[in-house]
């Protein structure tokens, strides 16, 4: 969130029998409740002798229910001007409505409970458009929950959300469920998308219902997939979620809110219960305002005990339920309908042990370009989540104009609970697992892109510890275990950190599968299919890849691939590497235990002369499953990677390869970066590599190279204090490189052992026998050696050069 954003709207005490609120920009105190209450009297509404003007309270009215009163709503009231609840209401056991431009509860508001639901229609109406009204920091339109008092909203127990068991086609009017359904005649229910689009997502009204056949109001206008699917052996799931928004129990903004998304919110605060389950949140959010949110625990701290589940929270204006510094509360089993921005919101970064399992989000949509609360509200998720140590299991996000699971996590908590002793991207999840991620317009989960102080965001390195305030202390592995991915338009799942794991996921009819930006981190035990039955809206032209290796070093162990065939449009293959990469890669990236289905191994595109990273691509098949050669490389397109030990796979568009590869790594250790691209690699059979730069910099090279070999650079600049690399590679494996250079009197040392240089060799051939413990230095040619050598117990070798 934006800390402080509008201070402007702190409330200004005035004398009035309302408390003075703040909102989640401000840090102001909550509202106080009562002191303990003298015993309660009960009264009805209905009763003129219940209020002091001995007069039922008429339209526009501001009315208090006094602390020490009980009073029960047995009457329709006319639409009041406030309502601020000192007392106790409970609404009696007959349908009733309430409107109020606000309602403040400093006692307690009851309809229902947990042991005896509410089994009759009550509706709470949120009105007034004045975001000045009264002494309220919150305005008009919010139901409040001061310390000290508490909200108890029970609703009939319904069946919240299920999948279809048949497909529904285009045009059709009977949809079957995979469960029977209590819903009715006249209730209002979505249908989610099942393709790319999200907005395929479908409002309908029930017209009659049998046990599991729902027939609906008016035909679908697109198809939704509703079969299990048996793909190569492995079972699929990507059956349409349909879930019901009506209840008997509904808090809404009033109709005319529509218009500029001034609708209605709940905010409970510290001190303040919320118990509410089976309630149904329409036209709720204020568009673009901090704090305005559906439903929203405002830095509430400890709330163990309290929850929101198996509500609907739908058309809302700005998210779906907000926790904010706030800790152990449920959000359980709701289904959150056409929002704007991001839906289940954690906001600071700071909450933790809350409990957020088998919701349901459809459609969650991005605001117009300057009424977004964060700028990544612009790429909305549905579920935000910015610290790890909360649960997440059985959620579904199913459809967004963005991210299904943005995991977003900030290097401190942000806003109201900043704090620099707390450290999201070093703590590990408490639990991730059984999560599904469908139809979103970009990326299904990413770990990636944590927010900022000023609410932009920037690229996150997730690395978990086990001791998160130490960054040296032990390695705590998050894994994100049996999550599903399917026609997400970019990717079922972006990583970037180290220290991950993605276990037992299926991802299916995704562009791309899973891609790591990460290093120790690997996919384990998964199924990735390419194109399933369920391809009414085809991949196109884009080159589909099951698996994508980037940065390092990164992984796929036991990965089952069904159904990456090529076609005349566009390649397709299982395994491949991030495209377009100007980036070093890790030689050591790997792959074992592959197995295939009607697929394409690998395709590997030509590299892009701009794009060093793409020059560089080589992996490891550790165990032979892809190449059918244990401990071959698969190279790219690039001869500088290839030699006689290197066979054309024309299908893959790569070599498979028998050498040792290793990272090779130049730049300067002067203290003003030197431009030494573009450079020319020249190996010792004369076969070149151009290098453009690494990361589209100028004043580094990095570049993948065969281990064993004599190579000569020939730089745009050659380092004033040279700086040689040789990482990713095992014990003894060398490069011998040399490279233009004039000046006799240097200081040589390596594996960043500066105390101890080594020696000029007499001569190229003793510097070619040696194991890089020397350096030779041709005058006559102007010529300087070095070789790069893995020393035992060490994965790298590096030679530092300075000029005496």
């Amino acid at each position: 969130m934006f800390p402080l954003k509008s201070l402007a709207r702190i409330a200004v005490a005035i004398a009035l029998p309302i408390a003075i609120f703040g909102s989640c920009s401000a840090d102001n105190a909550p509202p106080t409740g009562p002191g303990d209450p003298p015993p309660q009297t009960t009264f009805k509404w209905s009763d003129p002798n219940s209020w002091p003007s001995k007069a039922v309270p008429v339209a526009n009215q501001d009315v208090v229910v006094p602390a020490g009163e009980s009073m029960i709503l047995d009457i329709t009231p006319p639409a009041l001007k406030s309502l601020v609840i000192n007392g106790s209401l409970t609404f009696a056991d007959t349908d009733l409505a309430l409107s109020a431009n606000y309602v403040q509860v400093k006692g307690t508001l009851v309809i229902g409970s947990e042991q005896k639901p509410y089994t009759h229609r009550a509706t709470i109406t949120l009105t007034g458009d004045d975001s000045n009204e009264g002494a309220l920091g919150l305005a008009s339109k919010a139901l409040s929950v001061s310390s000290g008092a508490a909200l108890e909203l029970h609703g009939a127990p319904r069946v919240v959300w299920t999948h279809l068991s048949a497909t529904a086609p285009k045009g059709a009017t009977t949809l079957m469920l995979e469960r029977g359904v209590d819903w009715r005649a006249g209730d209002n229910i979505v249908l989610a998308s099942t393709d790319f689009d999200p907005a395929q997502a479908e409002p309908l009204v029930v017209q009659s219902v049998s046990s599991s056949q729902v027939t609906v109001t008016t035909a679908l206008k697109y198809a939704h997939w509703g079969v299990m699917q048996s793909v190569g052996g492995a079972s699929l799931d990507e059956r349409a979620e349909i879930g019901l928004l009506s209840r008997n129990i509904t808090v809404r903004g009033n109709d005319e809110c529509v218009t500029a998304g001034y609708c209605g919110h709940v905010i409970v605060f510290q001190g303040g219960i919320a118990h509410v389950e089976g309630i149904e949140l329409y036209q709720m959010g204020q568009k673009s305002k901090l704090a305005r949110y559906p439903f929203h625990w405002h830095v509430a701290g400890d709330v163990t005990g309290q929850y929101i589940r198996n509500s609907s929270i739908w058309n809302t204006f700005n998210r779906c339920v907000t926790v904010h510094g706030t800790n152990m509360a449920v959000v359980s089993g709701n289904i959150c309908y056409h929002h704007l921005g991001h839906g289940y919101f954690l906001e600071d970064g700071v909450e933790h042990g809350n409990t957020i399992t088998n919701n349901l989000g459809i459609l969650a949509m991005t605001p117009v370009a300057g009424q977004e609360v964060l700028a990544s509200d612009r790429r909305p998720a549905t579920f935000w989540i910015t610290n790890p140590d909360n649960t997440y299991t059985g959620d579904v996000a199913a459809g967004s104009m963005g991210v299904g699971f943005w995991i977003a996590l900030p290097e401190h908590p942000t806003g109201l609970s900043s704090s620099e002793v707390i450290w999201p991207r070093r703590t590990q999840f408490t639990n991730f697992s059984n999560n599904t991620a469908h139809s979103n317009r970009s990326t299904g989960m990413n770990v990636d892109d944590g927010p900022k102080a000023d609410g932009t965001t920037e690229v996150t390195f997730y690395n978990p510890r086990v001791d998160p305030t130490n960054g040296g202390s032990a390695v705590a592995v998050t894994t994100f275990d049996h999550f599903t991915a399917y026609k997400n338009r970019q990717r079922g799942a972006w990583l970037r950190g180290a220290n991950m794991r993605l276990t037992h996921a299926m991802l299916a009819d995704n562009d791309i599968g899973a891609t790591f930006a990460a290093n120790e981190t690997f996919l384990q035990d998964a199924t990735i299919i390419g194109e399933s039955g369920n391809n009414a809206t085809t991949l196109g032209t884009y080159p589909i890849r099951g698996y994508e290796f980037y940065d390092g070093r990164v992984g796929a162990e036991r990965v089952q691939f069904i159904n990456f065939a090529s076609n005349a449009t566009r390649p397709a293959s299982a395994y491949g590497y991030n495209r377009n990469n100007a980036f070093s890669i890790n030689t050591q990236n790997y792959t074992n235990g592959a197995t295939f289905v009607n697929s394409n191994h690998v395709y590997l595109e030509n590299p892009h002369p701009d794009k060093d990273g793409d020059k560089a691509a080589v992996f490891l098949d550790a165990d032979g499953s892809v190449t059918g050669t244990t401990g071959a490389h698969v190279a790219a397109n690039m001869p500088i990677l290839l030699d006689g030990t290197c066979s054309n796979r024309v299908e893959w568009n790569a070599f498979v390869c028998r050498g040792a590869y290793g990272l090779f790594s130049l730049n300067t250790g002067a203290a003003t970066p030197e431009n030494i691209a573009p450079m020319t690699i020249v190996r010792d059979d004369n076969v070149s590599g151009a290098m453009a730069g690494s990361g589209g910099s100028l004043t580094s090279i990095n570049m993948s190279l065969l281990s064993g070999r004599k190579y000569k650079l020939q730089p745009a600049l050659v380092p004033s204090k040279p700086r040689l690399y040789w990482r990713d590679a095992a014990v003894g494996d060398n490069a011998r490189i040399g490279f233009p250079w004039t000046n006799p009197s240097v200081k040589v040392w390596r594996d960043y052992d500066s105390g101890h240089p080594i020696a000029a060799a007499a001569s190229l051939s003793e510097l070619d026998a040696s194991t890089g413990n020397v350096y030779f230095f041709d005058t006559a040619n102007s010529m300087m050696y070095v070789k790069l050598q893995v020393q035992a117990n060490r994965t790298y070798s590096t030679v530092f050069i300075d000029p005496l």
